[in-house]
């Protein structure tokens, strides 16, 4: 009897646990959306069975890193962990959409970024040239007709003004403590149009210390996304600082419908620390698009072919989390010229359509498409 109560209580705290896993497109938990069929304990294993909207839904593997990640050592006791997927019947499904309803209502953009689609750059640690590619990808995708907004939400370490030569702009603000918007830099590129917002275009002196912490980085990235007049831009490209610290959380918190590139280089140190970022997004609930592998090679004059970092970090991390690998991205002193750069710009767009198509039919974006009046989407 003691024996079977203990296993009971194991099952229903590890239930509990598994409960509380967010979605990561939603931002409801699997237990709210009724998504956890079965928890079960044994002596050897801990088993769960989900159910999903769609067999083929893109962020099953998060979902189940993200269990993975919610029972620790101490629940798990020596014992595999084995998760397996089904399907929700109809019924089920319109229920959780009618959840998601609720939850986006919680979660809309802010009316400036209405029909935006969100990119984070993001990266472990700094020196990857994550911002750069940000910016890179950015021009590109404004070169093909877009209308593409660029927030540098490294407060303290802005780079945006200097990778765009653009040191001596400053923003411009309107209104007054009601009602009040920053007027974002616009640089038009190509058939399409630039819209930066920097703090290195606020500050007095572009070499000027931003020394803020805590809740003054988490404000100003606020005023950022809510108080900008974006436009409605095709897509807003987020450059993050390095790390896990204040800002990225801010952001998964305003904007939980963004999508993280992770950038690394080939170096087995740059993927390993590149693994907080890919931690950090899963727990943040925030879907990943893919690597980023930057710094691959260098090509001398004399035709041959080097690899200062070493081989292989990217594909590693790739595997590891099972994100696509974008693209390996050379040394040289011009990003936006690069066919690799143009040949990654194409691929992100691709992978965020893909994602989008995907989600139609998956948890995150179902219930735009089921009415009660027309219910036959999810036949």
């Amino acid at each position: 009897m003691t024996t079977n109560t203990t296993a009971s209580a194991q099952e229903a705290r590890i239930h509990d646990v598994v409960d509380a896993v967010m979605d990561p497109e939603l931002g409801l938990t699997l237990g709210e959306l009724g998504m956890v069929k079965a928890v079960t304990v044994t002596e050897h294993q801990i088993s769960i069975l989900v159910a999903l909207t769609t067999p083929g839904c893109p962020l099953k593997n998060q979902i189940q890193r993200s269990l993975s990640d919610a029972i620790d050592d101490q629940d798990r006791e020596g014992r595999q962990l084995k998760v397996t997927f089904t399907e929700l019947t109809r019924e089920e499904k319109e229920q959780a959409m009618q959840l998601a309803r609720k939850g986006a209502q919680a979660t809309d953009l802010p009316p400036a970024l209405q029909g935006t689609q969100l990119l984070a750059f993001s990266s472990g640690k700094g020196g990857v040239g994550k911002s750069s590619l940000a910016i890179a990808v950015a021009q590109n995708i404004a070169e093909r007709g877009y209308h593409v907004g660029v927030l540098d939400a490294d407060i303290w370490g802005f780079s945006q003004p200097q990778l765009l030569s653009a040191q001596a702009e400053r923003l411009s603000a309107e209104g007054d403590a009601v009602d009040f918007h920053i007027n974002p830099y616009l640089a038009p590129t190509g058939a399409g149009t630039l819209a930066v917002v920097s703090m290195g275009m606020m500050v007095e002196q572009a070499g000027s210390a931003i020394m803020w912490r805590g809740l003054m980085l988490s404000r100003a990235l606020q005023h950022f996304i809510e108080d900008v007049n974006w436009a409605n831009p095709d897509y807003l490209i987020i450059d993050l600082p390095p790390g896990t610290g204040d800002v990225p959380m801010t952001l998964a918190r305003l904007l939980p419908t963004t999508k993280v590139a992770l950038v690394t280089t080939p170096s087995a140190l740059a993927s390993h620390v590149a693994e907080r970022a890919a931690s950090f997004a899963i727990k943040a609930n925030l879907a990943l698009l893919g690597v980023i592998e930057n710094m691959s090679w260098i090509d001398c004059p004399h035709g041959e072919r080097l690899t200062p970092f070493g081989q292989g970090g990217g594909a590693a991390i790739a595997a590891q989390y099972q994100l696509p690998l974008l693209a390996h991205i050379p040394l040289g002193e011009s990003l936006h010229d690069m066919p690799a750069i143009i040949d990654l710009t194409s691929a992100i767009l691709e992978q965020m359509g893909r994602q989008e198509d995907a989600l139609g039919a998956c948890t995150a974006h179902l219930w735009d498409a089921l009415t009660v009046d027309d219910p036959s989407p999810l036949r």
